[in-house]
């Protein structure tokens, strides 16, 4: 094909590149003497309704690009036509894509990541102020200078707020960088660009995309998969940045940063005070290198003219450096392969089953109030033919379940077992795959093969079981369910006060006065839901304290027939609030009148406002908002046949739903001592273990082996049958599934195994 001389005004020097809408010509603009880039597109060149389309989104790239004056954003300098072929003349760029120094696998230090990703979000964030998101943001459209300045380039999908174009069902955009909302077609503001920038800055961290496979595999990731922290995968990377990553990659567009001001003040954050300044972050491989004239795989952008890299982006990494110190534990393991997402050899043996180990270590207390930290165990089953062609997917899932039963085990602690296995599918759906909301940090072991057939990766995290909590009375509005909530015994204090005054006459320096008769009445409704109240001179010590302030007028008035002078009282204001005393928070607040003509005395007013103070509370009421703790208790396990029976049984407690967190210590022989942090209401301790251990773990064994023998305070003592220490009987604690899934409902069996044979054993 002939290159053009002339398009319009400009004079056509050379092609730079052909793309998928048309050609990118090396332009001189003869009025101004300079050179510019021309993007051009055909409408003969295109087929059918395709055609219309695309000139009208060819055209609205010009209008939209053309409102944008930025330094960091490649200049528009006008659209026209010329003999049918389209045109957008625009500012011709010198420098390198950034995708191409992922593609070489070139290294940035921490200070310049963070300021392309600065410049970046502020050429971003004025293109949101102006009405239009990019929605195709990625390393190819991301322009390196010779100088190290950011040029974005490529409005060409971009969705402008008046426009019909690209509504909702319309899905543009490149898939490893797209956001969950672009993915199922709904309609995308400013925070789905945030996300792409996200996805980037995580490229940046880690020389790897979060979200990686064929279309249909990234889609999945993205919509229900937590990428692994960056600090995991390159250890020179602060820990500080997992929590932005995290927010930045939030499937829900409200859980991420809002703005790109507020993205770029996270990450200066997250950068300052960092010794690691110094440390580099290894860049990874990305697309299939674009070179020459190949990049009619995407539309095509600003002319890049080839310049000479920044300072910051000069020397290579290898895959060794990129792996760090991070997976040295594990590189000569059979795991390793699963720890990185990557086959074997063709020629290598399956991994080996091994012997359970020991789980995360036991947790300290929760550092902030609203927290505790919790330890599961994710499970997968391998042969899932799933994972034949994505050993990498069997990793994800195994943390992704990890993450899931973190959660589960936060929501056993507010609702009672029954009622979530009842809810199972439902809580799923909506609450259990939600954990990248509640989990603040998370620490994993190596995941590893088991006798039963299952992968497992053993997890502790710390996990807002607040914020579950809130999630739960959320779903208890929006999906109409009564959850059965744990047995919980929340202390109340009850403080109302009364202020008087003649007519309209206050006496500001009068003092409140208490009112045992709204108190009283008040009292007998929170008696009535079976809670404890609590003396207010002791408010400290409860977990609730409800007030109320009431101001009455005093209103005279005398009947001109009789003679006789007529009081009555009327509510002036009043003001009604319950606080956490745990937290501080206030979760009730309520100071309009409520509709009351009028009293003869103050004492049937003070009646009527501690009935109507008592109706503003329900039970319900209290324990969605009571803070569940869970119980320490001590498990002694006595006369067990053999020493590693001791690692069977804490991997066992580990998976338990009832077991938010176990640590072993040290006992004598035939022996095991865990701490542990049961969940289950107030019954007693003996009573939690008997339901929510010794009953699954004799299930599994088929025959009564454990029993409890003795409880003293939060200590309990369980004892081995001598009878069940036959080898076939021990055998079936590591040959078969973990004694969780006994009890757990059916959708968490049918989750995990895939063996329609064991998954009748556990329904048995």
């Amino acid at each position: 094909m002939s290159i053009p001389a002339k398009l319009g005004k400009y004079e056509i020097r050379r092609e730079l590149g052909a793309g998928a809408m048309g050609v990118v010509y090396e332009g001189w603009d003869p009025g101004i003497a300079r050179r510019v880039a021309i993007k051009t597109v055909k409408g003969a060149d295109l087929q059918g309704a395709e055609a219309e389309q695309t000139l009208a989104r060819f055209r609205h790239e010009a209008q939209a690009a053309g409102r944008l004056s930025h330094p960091h954003i490649v200049q528009i300098y006008e659209f026209g036509e010329d003999a049918g072929t389209q045109f957008i003349a625009m500012e011709f760029i010198e420098g390198k894509e950034l995708k191409d120094y992922f593609d070489s696998e070139d290294r940035f230090k921490l200070p310049e990541i963070v300021r392309i990703m600065k410049e970046l979000l502020a050429a971003l964030g004025h293109a949101h102020k102006n009405g239009i998101v990019h929605r195709d943001v990625k390393p190819a459209n991301i322009i390196i200078l010779g100088d190290g300045t950011v040029k974005v380039a490529d409005f060409g999908i971009a969705r402008i707020e008046s426009s019909n174009l690209t509504q909702a069902g319309s899905v543009l955009g490149t898939p490893a960088y797209m956001s969950p909302e672009q993915f199922m077609g709904q309609t995308v503001d400013p925070r789905s660009d945030l996300f792409s920038a996200g996805v980037v800055l995580y490229q940046f961290l880690t020389g790897e995309k979060p979200f990686t496979g064929s279309v249909t595999t990234i889609m999945h990731k993205v919509l229900k998969e937590q990428p692994i922290a960056p600090s995991e995968l390159n250890v020179q990377v602060p820990q500080a940045f997992d929590a932005l990553i995290r927010k930045a990659l939030s499937k829900r567009p409200d859980e991420r940063f809002q703005s790109a001001a507020e993205f770029a003040e996270a990450l200066e954050a997250a950068a300052s005070g960092q010794a690691a300044a110094e440390a580099t972050m290894m860049n990874g491989a990305g697309d299939a290198t674009l070179a020459g004239a190949t990049i009619a795989d995407r539309p095509a952008s600003a002319a890049v003219a080839p310049a000479a890299p920044p300072p910051a982006a000069t020397t290579k990494r290898t895959p060794a450096v990129a792996i760090a110190t991070g997976l040295v534990v594990v590189a000569a393991g059979a795991t390793a392969w699963f720890m990185l997402g990557r086959s074997p050899a063709t020629t290598s043996p399956a991994p080996q089953a091994t012997a359970p180990t020991a789980v995360a270590p036991a947790p300290a207390a929760a550092a902030e109030p609203g927290t505790a930290v919790i330890t599961a165990l994710g499970l997968a089953d391998p042969a899932d033919p799933r994972y034949a062609a994505d050993k990498g997917l069997l990793t994800a899932d195994l943390r992704e379940d990890a993450k899931r039963q973190l959660i589960e085990k936060a929501a056993a602690l507010y609702v009672d077992g029954q009622s979530l296995a009842k809810n199972y599918g439902l809580l799923q759906a909506k609450l259990f795959t939600r954990s990248g909301e509640f989990i603040q940090a998370i620490e994993e072991a190596q995941p590893q093969q088991n006798a039963d057939g299952l992968m497992s990766l053993s997890a502790k995290a710390t996990v807002k079981v607040r914020a579950v909590q809130k999630s739960l009375n959320q779903m208890s509005r929006d999906e109409r369910i009564d959850f059965i909530r744990n047995n919980g015994d929340p202390k109340i204090a009850v403080a109302i006060t009364t202020h008087s005054a003649q007519g309209d006459v206050v006496d500001p320096n009068a003092p409140a006065q208490r009112s045992p008769v709204a108190e009283n009445l008040l009292k007998e409704r929170i008696q009535s839901f079976g809670f404890r109240l609590w003396n207010d001179d002791a408010r400290n010590a409860a977990d609730f304290a409800v007030s109320g302030e009431a101001r009455f007028k005093k209103l005279s008035a005398k009947l001109q027939a009789s003679g006789i002078t007529v009081e009555k009282f009327v509510l002036s204001s009043w003001s009604v609030k319950c606080t956490d005393k745990k937290s501080g928070e206030e979760i009730y607040y309520n100071n309009q009148i409520p509709e009351k003509q009028s009293w003869a005395t103050e004492e049937l007013a003070l009646r009527d406002v501690g009935r109507l103070i008592g109706e503003e509370f329900s039970k319900s009421f209290f324990l969605q908002h009571f803070n569940f703790t869970a119980q320490k208790v001590v498990l002694n396990f006595k006369g067990l046949p053999k020493p590693e029976l001791a690692k069977s049984v804490q991997r066992e407690l580990t998976g338990m739903r009832a077991v938010l967190a176990v640590a072993s210590h040290g006992a004598a022989p035939g022996e095991a001592r865990f701490e542990t942090d049961l969940s289950g209401g107030n019954a007693s301790p003996a009573e939690l273990v008997g339901n929510g251990i010794v009953k699954p773990l004799n299930r599994k064994l088929g025959k009564t082996c454990f029993n409890v023998v003795g409880s003293s305070g939060a200590e309990v003592t369980l004892a081995f049958e001598p009878g069940c220490g036959d080898a076939a009987t021990l055998g079936r604690l590591d040959a078969l599934p973990p004694a969780a899934l006994y009890d757990a409902p059916p959708p968490r069996r049918e989750a995990v195994i895939r063996n329609p044979e064991t998954l009748k054993k556990l329904s048995i």
